[in-house]
């Protein structure tokens, strides 16, 4: 039980640890980590301040030039997936437009090709080794040719290392920025912010001076004496763990996460040293006259302590070796559970010093009371037989059981409204029918044909309603603060979002007209026609009554013709902000194929490919459905909540474990008590209940202690949600009942086993 309990702890500490190594040395790889910093854009609409990742195109060159202590700046815009097609191979793969500098700022590590070389020509290529390995084998890709979009062709110019999964900057492939921007005038103007920069500070620089010249740089360059934007410097080491902004302050990640099972991992170990410090003195009295003799022949107090904590780091040992076996065969699935590739490495120094130190802190902490409890006994009483004093060893036995339950309780109610939250927010109005629909990129020569495409989809039979945005519908990034209309205060400016739709997008997700009508069939006559939310008709007029109204934006005048219902989207826990539809066929952007009910997935996607193929001869179908989309926009509270209930169940696990060994101690002590109570007419079920009684209330003052504390956690964590549940009280009861008939039923089977005993066998030496 020792063994087994404590193994389980070590695991379970390990494999979170693992977790947490990987989130702290996010980045480490790179060489010049220290100074890397990404350009912030902090912007003032009305009463609220927003931070952008988003900067004008024209800025890197702008800041290297004129700000002494940047060393290099590079532009990279956000990650795009498009074809890459080599003979008979073709493939998507996901990467982004880079500035040359990006090479010697991120310090990329090259395989093939010349550093300096790499991305100088505007139709060269720099490739991962992971892509050049699906694409040529082990062939040198140097020199080779690839198709992007069954269009241009590019030269491979060098193949650089694949970046660790615990890396913000990701790849597939880099194409130099100066190939992005010939086709796109708005990189041009210092009032679109339209691409990421980044920059790499000088060694001697100041980061506040730096800084100070960044701020009204872009107001300077557009020659704004009343700036609502200004720029600042963020460093790398702060962009995995933070990198969350509310009202302009930076607030706290995934630092949070990290923090939230760093405890969690403490707890678990703490309670399965509880339990080898419970079982240890639990057997004291057993070693009573062992310590009686060693004393008596000359064993000293601390030879005893010395030989009681050696056995508990022997015993530690052991259960690190069968803990070490266990995380190498769970590893996989905690993987998936995290959704990482972690790997353990015992050869790893820091590996190998965790695992030492977790033996030693675990064997030292484990052993302590029992070796010092021990070796205090007085060996003349001893041997005389005289009945040793328990009672503070009972009282401490009790106290530690109490707090191993309050700990795995109070995980078990926090797990229940973690769950309860992601499906509050899953259940609540979305405003939009997300079953059955699925999504594809427009691509190739869908976009100029589109009506033909659509109407041949829905010749198949198989689909409903095919509607297209430019933005994906549950991440619309993209706003704007120009927007003006009668009755607006002129010292206001509210941030409104903006998207590209065609008229078959509301039907196709279910979204209903409030007031007024959709885009006409084919767009016809709607160019200067513009459909808005509720949220940004409320804000135009309070009772909501805008359709017929004149929106001005960028110089030109669009009519409201129609209200929609608010819909959720980019923040699945806040209520809709201001949103305008622009009509528009979408030559890029995501196709919304609504499949008709009595239509299998199959069957529908198989037709959807055929259609596809017939338009796009050279373009692998690749999908996806809106249900799981939105699932993801829950990863890390869904990986919180599975991670939790785990951990709950394993704690109540091995605070059972010791339940179980205590109760067999206490049992075994009381045969004689209940031998003789059974001939004075004790039945079975008053002796079980009898035995049952003294858990069940150190149980029940677990739940005193793990209601009010399960309470204080939840209550912060739900703070961090503007839509939220409610802290119900049957969750509660829920689980402290289920603790204590967990913990009922680990002991009946102890004491059942010995109320049934034959008295005669236990009282006969008597």
């Amino acid at each position: 039980m020792n063994i087994s309990g404590l193994a389980i702890g070590i695991t379970c500490a390990s494999l979170i640890f693992l977790w947490i190594e990987n989130e702290m040395t996010y980045n480490d790889h790179f060489a010049n980590k220290a100074a890397i910093y990404e350009v912030k854009s902090k912007q003032t609409y009305g009463e609220k301040t927003f931070v952008f990742g988003a900067t004008p195109g024209k800025l890197a060159e702008a800041i290297k030039a004129e700000i002494p202590e940047i060393a290099n700046a590079t532009r990279v815009s956000d990650g795009v997936s498009r074809l890459f097609s080599q003979e008979d191979k073709n493939l998507y793969q996901t990467g982004g437009y880079v500035d040359p500098a990006f090479i010697q700022i991120f310090s990329l590590h090259f395989l093939e090709g010349d550093a300096k070389m790499a991305l100088q020509d505007i139709h060269s290529l720099v490739i991962s080794a992971a892509m050049s390995r699906r694409l040529f084998g082990n062939e040198k890709a140097v020199g080779k040719l690839l198709k992007i979009d069954n269009d241009e062709v590019y030269t491979v110019a060098a193949v650089v290392d694949d970046m660790p999964t615990n890396s913000s900057i990701q790849f597939d492939w880099l194409i130099p920025f100066k190939n992005h921007e010939r086709t796109n005038e708005s990189f041009q103007s210092w009032g679109n912010n339209v691409t990421r920069t980044y920059v790499l500070l000088k060694p001697t620089a100041d980061l506040a001076k730096a800084n100070t010249k960044l701020h009204d740089f872009i107001a300077k360059k557009t020659n704004d004496d009343h700036p609502t934007a200004s720029n600042f410097l963020y460093p790398m080491s702060r962009w995995r763990l933070y990198n969350s902004f509310k009202d302009g302050f930076e607030q706290e990640g995934i630092i949070k996460n990290v923090r939230l099972f760093s405890i969690i991992a403490w707890v678990i170990l703490i309670i399965a040293c509880i339990n080898f410090m419970n079982l240890a003195t639990a057997r004291s009295e057993k070693r009573a006259r062992e310590v009686g003799v060693r004393k008596v022949v000359g064993a000293e107090k601390k030879t005893l302590i010395r030989q009681f904590l050696g056995e508990s780091i022997l015993l530690a040992s052991i259960s690190a070796i069968v803990a070490l076996a266990l995380c190498y065969l769970f590893i996989r699935p905690f993987n998936v559970l995290v959704e990482k590739d972690l790997s353990i490495n015992i050869l790893y120094t820091n590996h190998l010093l965790f695992l030492i130190a977790i033996v030693l802190v675990c064997g030292l902490i484990s052993g302590s009371y029992p070796a010092f409890y021990l070796s205090s006994f007085n060996p003349i009483s001893v041997l005389k037989g005289t009945k040793l004093k328990t009672g503070t060893a009972t009282f401490i036995r009790r106290g530690l059981v109490i707090v191993q339950f309050a700990a795995s309780i109070t995980l078990i109610i926090c797990t229940l409204i973690i769950f309860q939250q992601i499906q509050y927010v899953k259940n609540r109005d979305l405003g939009f029918d997300r079953s059955q629909i699925i999504t594809t990129s427009i691509q190739g020569k869908i976009g100029p044909h589109i009506d033909t495409f659509k109407e041949q989809l829905k010749a198949t039979g198989a689909i409903e309603h095919v509607g297209s945005s430019y933005l994906n519908i549950l991440s619309i990034y993209f706003n704007s603060g120009g927007f003006s209309w009668d009755g607006k205060d002129p010292n206001a400016n509210t941030l409104i979002g903006i998207n590209l739709i065609d008229e078959d997008l509301f039907p196709a997700l279910g979204m209903h007209i409030a007031d007024g009508r959709n885009f006409h069939h084919r767009l016809l006559g709607d160019s200067t026609n513009v459909i808005i939310n509720q949220a940004f008709a409320k804000l135009i007029q309070q009772d909501g009554a805008v359709v017929g109204d004149i929106l001005t934006w960028d110089n030109t005048a669009y009519t409201i013709v129609g209200v929609l219902q608010d819909f959720v989207y980019n923040n699945m826990y806040s209520p809709s902000e201001p949103l305008v539809f622009l009509a528009a066929k979408p030559e890029e952007g995501t196709l919304y194929i609504k499949t008709k009910e009595r239509t299998a997935l199959p069957e529908a996607i198989a037709k959807i490919e055929k259609v596809m193929k017939t338009h796009n001869p050279g373009y692998p179908f690749e999908y996806h459905f809106l249900d799981e989309d939105f699932e993801n926009k829950f990863k890390s509270e869904s990986m919180i909540q599975k991670l939790a209930g785990v951990f709950a169940v394993l704690s109540i696990s091995i605070s059972c474990i010791g339940l179980f060994g205590l109760a067999a101690f206490m049992t075994e002590r009381r045969k004689k008590e209940i031998g003789i109570r059974k001939v004075l007419g004790a039945t079975i079920p008053s002796l079980a209940n009898l035995l049952s009684k003294e858990f069940a209330v150190l149980v029940v003052l677990s739940c005193l202690i793990a209601f009010p504390l399960a309470y204080w956690f939840m209550h912060n964590w739900l703070g961090n949600y503007q839509y939220r549940t409610g802290i119900h009280w049957w969750v509660f009861a829920l689980s402290g009942l289920g603790a204590l008939m967990i913990a009922l039923f680990t002991v009946s089977s102890q004491t059942i086993k010995t109320a049934l005993l034959n008295p005669t066998k236990t009282l006969r030496d008597e």
